[in-house]
């Protein structure tokens, strides 16, 4: 029914109105998507008009199916594009992939994207955010009693996680081109699962800037929260240099948290066998966390940890917490070797551990030294809890994502939705010396 059009808009954080400037490209740059590195794909020849006109996309719904040197031969790429990831995820439940590559007419592939279905739910949005009564107003209608709403999402990127985790193109690929294959996928897509909500995520200030222009009328763009990114030195080789590039504050903050969580046991598991036992403990905390969010897309299962660890090996980290030998937090995150990024995939833990331990805090923490005993230039933390993440040096990047619903008079509701239900105004805190923030504004980080 037409109440699914909520489901997204009521979380989207701000208008879809302008388009965005352009920004200047950013350390590697910040994101760990397509843009993060540029890779030269070697051997192929100017493309003729006719080739992109008469270019088709081919779709492949198993991992044994795709045509994988040739996916890999595109620039740039991420953990969530990475070949292992879409292997290890290939039988997840709640989360349905689907890969499309476009070949020219010379048979020359062109691009690839991630295409996904998506099991979601949302559970009263509204109580979550600073909203109009007319918002609230229509989200009580959509959950009767409180009762959560399911539904399916098409998603283009990646619903398990925030990013440029879309697609991969030639580098001589115009973005008016790119735009037009990605809604052809959507049209060939939607029509393969009969899902009418969509959803093209997420697209950072630089590359939103050069797509946004070319987005079709039915498209609207909206703005959620900004991801959370910590900047890091390749060659830092121990957390203390990190703590060393912080305010006095800042480190003040790092030496309370490691204080309050000094008496937790912390233990490092790599066997996929000890992960496959432990599966349903960590969903258990991972419910703790997730069950509270407002929109849920997707999800963990038990076996995840197992099938991500035997397939990235010691590019996937899960770290569990103990406390006089209960088991009471985990965390999970990947390493993207090609852009040097660590993605802090999921956690979970008991509340009351959390506020007397400061569990969450040493986490991040910990993230942030992985990075680092990694050589890699940035950590990807997601999007909550902001204002604790910037306290630990993280800078806000900025997303927009591009919404369509199928339905009769569905969009101009949409849009009124958007605008209905504006941003929460976020100031980072400032974690870093005077010049290192002037390293990372240079780098392309905003600095407040």
């Amino acid at each position: 029914t037409v109440l699914a059009i909520t489901a997204f808009s009521l979380n989207a954080k701000a208008c879809e109105a302008r388009a965005p400037q352009t920004m200047h490209c950013v350390l590697s740059p910040p994101m760990s998507g397509p843009l993060s590195t540029r890779q030269v794909t070697e051997g192929i020849g100017p493309l003729a008009p006719a080739d992109l006109k008469g270019a088709r996309w081919h779709w492949f719904d198993t991992y044994s199916e795709v045509p994988w040197e040739a996916w890999e031969a595109f620039p740039g790429g991420s953990a969530y594009l990475d070949r292992r990831y879409l292997k290890a995820m290939s039988g997840h439940g709640k989360v349905q992939c689907r890969l499309g590559m476009i070949k020219a007419n010379n048979g020359s592939w062109l691009g690839g994207i991630l295409m996904q279905a998506v099991q979601s739910e949302s559970r009263s949005p509204a109580d979550h955010m600073d909203v109009s009564i007319g918002v609230r107003i229509a989200t009580a209608i959509m959950h009767p009693g409180g009762r959560p709403f399911r539904f399916r999402t098409l998603v283009a990127g990646q619903g398990l996680g925030s990013g440029e985790h879309t697609f991969l193109w030639r580098e001589d690929i115009p973005p008016a081109q790119q735009v037009q294959w990605v809604e052809q996928a959507f049209d060939q897509c939607a029509k393969h699962w009969g899902i009418r909500i969509w959803m093209a995520k997420d697209f950072g200030p630089e590359l939103d800037a050069a797509l946004a222009p070319h987005w079709g009328r039915r498209w609207a763009r909206a703005t959620f929260d900004p991801v959370m990114e910590v900047p890091l030195d390749p060659t830092w080789t121990s957390a203390d240099q990190w703590q060393a590039a912080l305010r006095t504050k800042a480190r003040t903050k790092v030496r309370s948290i490691l204080t309050r969580s000094a008496d937790l046991d912390v233990e490092r598991i790599h066997e996929t066998a000890e992960l496959e036992r432990l599966g349903p403990q960590l969903i258990a905390l991972y419910d703790q966390v997730y069950g509270r969010a407002s929109i849920v897309m997707g999800g963990l299962e038990a076996r995840d940890f197992a099938r991500l660890a035997e397939e990235l090996g010691p590019d996937f980290t899960v770290m569990t917490y103990r406390q006089e030998g209960r088991l009471v937090g985990f965390q999970c995150g990947m390493h993207h070797r090609g852009s040097g990024t660590i993605e802090a995939y999921y956690v979970g833990f008991e509340s009351e551990i959390n506020k007397e331990r400061a569990l969450y805090q040493r986490m991040l923490f910990e993230f942030i030294a992985w990075g680092i005993s990694l050589g890699a230039v940035r950590v990807v933390m997601g999007r909550t809890a902001l204002e604790i993440k910037s306290t630990l040096g993280a800078f806000p990047i900025a997303l927009s994502t591009f919404v369509h619903i199928n339905f009769p008079l569905a969009m101009p509701f949409l849009r009124w939705m958007i605008r209905k239900a504006p941003p929460h105004p976020f100031k980072p805190r400032r974690a870093w010396l005077a010049e290192w923030c002037e390293r990372w504004q240079e780098a392309g980080y905003r600095i407040n």
